[in-house]
């Protein structure tokens, strides 16, 4: 089976990489997920972050994914790297998972920068009568001021391959659609990013959900998923290429 893949408008190929040797691996996390309901499990629990808990999990917030990258090292030592989607509770790095492709206060700041430009208009907006020429009017300087935004943090990412290559998250998506929201943020990016920059040669990925299942239900708690399509499939294809697997 093969979670992970994507098309490479480079090689004009799918690349994908394996998923049965990280399965167990998965399994091993979920023991530990469910035993110690915090995902800083390697610390003593007095030493233990409240805002690590997995109960926001179980929230109205529901569930993430969680993910396992089996790689080798120049010497052919196994190296086993865990990552989960987005943030946690807020939190964008934990000791012990792999980090963000983009760094989180350069992140925030940018967001904050934006928010400036919208709150504003977003206020204005409010006031007016809604469908009337300066309501449109706003609304459509405030979806502008909004894209800008967004072309900005995206410019914050930097995806690499495994051919010593590195592209922004605009000049590796492979679709004409627009980048969703949250693109670069899910468990796969996270974990082929390190991979590559730290030059290990990855060998097997698995993603799992975990905590309260999807309002639709498509994903429950224990579930292996395929990559998305929408956020990672367009970008996968070039940050596996070289791989060689």
């Amino acid at each position: 089976m093969h979670y992970c893949f994507g098309y490479c408008k480079d090689c004009q190929t799918v690349h994908s990489l394996p998923s049965a040797q990280a399965i167990p691996y998965c399994y091993e996390l979920m023991e530990q997920l469910r035993q110690h309901q915090r995902i800083d499990f390697d610390l003593p629990e007095a030493l233990a972050n409240p805002l690590l808990s997995t109960d926001v999990l179980y929230s109205e917030m529901r569930g993430r994914m969680f993910g396992i990258l089996v790689c080798e090292d120049r010497q052919g030592k196994e190296v086993v790297l865990r990552a989960f989607s987005s943030r946690h509770n807020g939190v964008w790095n934990v000791d012990n998972w792999v980090p963000p492709l983009v760094d989180e206060h350069r992140f925030k700041a940018t967001v904050s920068a934006g928010d400036v430009d919208i709150h504003p208009l977003t206020d204005l907006i409010s006031g007016l009568r809604k469908g009337s020429k300066e309501w449109l009017e706003k609304v459509a300087e405030r979806r502008i001021v909004s894209q800008g935004v967004l072309a900005r943090l995206y410019a914050l990412y930097t995806l690499h391959n495994f051919k010593g290559e590195q592209r922004s998250l605009q000049g590796a998506f492979n679709t004409s659609k627009g980048i969703p929201v949250g693109t670069g943020d899910c468990c796969a990016p996270k974990l082929l990013n390190y991979a590559a920059i730290h030059q290990l040669k990855p060998l097997s990925l698995a993603e799992f959900f975990w905590g309260k299942e999807t309002a639709s239900g498509h994903r429950r708690e224990g579930d292996f998923q395929v990559a998305c399509s929408e956020k990672c499939q367009p970008i996968l294809g070039y940050m596996l290429c070289g791989a060689g697997v």
